[in-house]
């Protein structure tokens, strides 16, 4: 295909990027894959601490998950430079669905242990590693003049996602097994194949000069690391995913253990923080402005670390499992729109502060820094174990609040002597 063939819509705003099939076509694929990551991350962690009782294994499934998005995420970024981002889209999700055959398989036949969970778990991540180089950066060249509000739609149907999945993951799990969840996932995969078969997408501009892919990657993070913008929105990324997101892997333990809720409770307890994300991202979308995204990005950051300590402080003194579910669930709602405005800025960011040449680069090593998120989640698994899991919660936020603090003091300083 013609990379000079203009895909993008002819109408500014929401009204002409829903008129355009084929943004609509990536932007769907982003929901049903989104939907089912988190319908995956709820019902695999409940089963998993059915089966194991063990909180640092319920952790390792988001971490499994993570690890190609750290290892492969750059990798990916560069192969996006060169590679037609159909085939690459394809290709992964023809994967994953083959994955989920071979788990509806041996979950029917009760074969399901652990160690295939894991196995699984880090193929879908493989998957997953796609969705910033590849996916989001579509996303950002289908939507013309309108970055700001693509972002925010994407932005926005992934919190709904993350309502949605943990939702449907816990009534799956409760009422058709493990079974019907791989079933679901089977035919949400096949679906999202389908989208990106028949849309016309743009393909990857060809260069005169095809650099080493290392020398390439090289260059992305150089460009990074001197650009003072996306320096400091990619290390607060990294402050997001090691010590705010990876809570929400406690949130099936904390719903079976210190609240005593059946799968279908725990999933509503999940989704409630998706939620909050859904409401904040609409309201980001509506209402805001350039000259506050930066604002807007880093209160999210540090207001969902603010509400993860309130969480830790919570599962100490709440009294009772009807007071605690209440009490956790208008906290987990706020968590959620913080995290809004994180999410939201966090893309929107990326793409107006990247030149053209360097946006796959520098998205791959976004998909790097969210990559780190494996250390936080192996780091509240094991305190969890440890010492409790509201210690874990407590510590941790705090560990966040000092670093975003040593960051402002950096950022303060550096302005003072430029």
């Amino acid at each position: 295909m013609d990379a000079t063939v203009d895909h993008s819509p002819k109408e500014s705003g929401l009204r002409g990027l829903v008129r355009n099939p084929n943004y609509v076509s990536i932007w769907l694929l982003g929901t049903l894959t989104g939907f089912i990551r988190w319908f995956q991350l709820l019902a695999l962690g409940v089963y998993t601490f059915e089966i194991t009782g063990s909180p640092i294994l319920v952790a390792l499934v988001p971490v499994l998950w993570g690890l190609p998005l750290t290892f492969c995420g750059p990798i990916i970024g560069g192969f996006a430079d060169r590679v037609n981002r159909k085939l690459l889209l394809s290709g992964s999700l023809a994967m994953v669905l083959a994955v989920s055959v071979v788990m509806v398989v041996l979950a029917y036949k009760e074969l399901l242990t652990f160690p295939y969970i894991a196995i699984a778990s880090v193929l879908s991540g493989l998957f997953w590693a796609t969705d910033m180089p590849v996916r989001r950066r579509l996303v950002g060249d289908l939507a013309g003049d309108s970055v700001s509000a693509a972002m925010s739609l994407d932005a926005a149907t992934n919190s709904a996602t993350r309502m949605a999945g943990p939702l449907f993951g816990g009534v799956m799990l409760q009422w058709f097994g493990i079974t019907g969840v791989f079933l679901l996932s089977m035919t949400v995969y096949a679906t999202g194949l389908v989208l990106v078969l028949f849309a016309q997408l743009p393909a990857t501009a060809k260069r005169a000069v095809s650099p080493a892919l290392i020398r390439d990657l090289i260059a992305g993070v150089k460009f990074v690391l001197g650009d003072w913008e996306l320096r400091r929105v990619f290390l607060i990324t990294i402050v997001f995913n090691v010590f705010g997101f990876p809570f929400t892997a406690m949130i099936p333990i904390l719903g079976k253990e210190q609240l005593d809720l059946d799968p279908f409770l725990v999933g509503l307890l999940s989704s409630l923080e998706g939620f909050g994300a859904f409401a904040g991202a609409l309201v980001v979308a509506v209402f805001a402005r350039p000259e506050s995204f930066a604002r807007i990005f880093l209160w999210g950051c540090a207001g969902y670390l603010g509400v993860v300590f309130y969480l830790g402080i919570l599962a100490y003194v709440a009294g009772g499992p009807y007071h605690s579910f209440i009490a956790t669930s208008m906290t987990l709602t706020v968590g959620g729109l913080f995290g809004a405005g994180f999410a939201t800025m966090q893309s929107t960011l990326t793409y107006t502060n990247a030149p053209l040449e360097f946006r796959s680069r520098v998205f791959g090593v976004l998909a790097l820094c969210i990559g780190t998120g494996p250390i936080g989640f192996i780091n509240v698994g094991w305190m969890a174990e440890t010492f409790s899991l509201p210690t874990a919660l407590l510590i941790m936020s705090l560990e966040g609040l000092f670093v975003m603090l040593v960051l402002w003091v950096y950022d303060a300083l550096s302005r003072d002597s430029a």
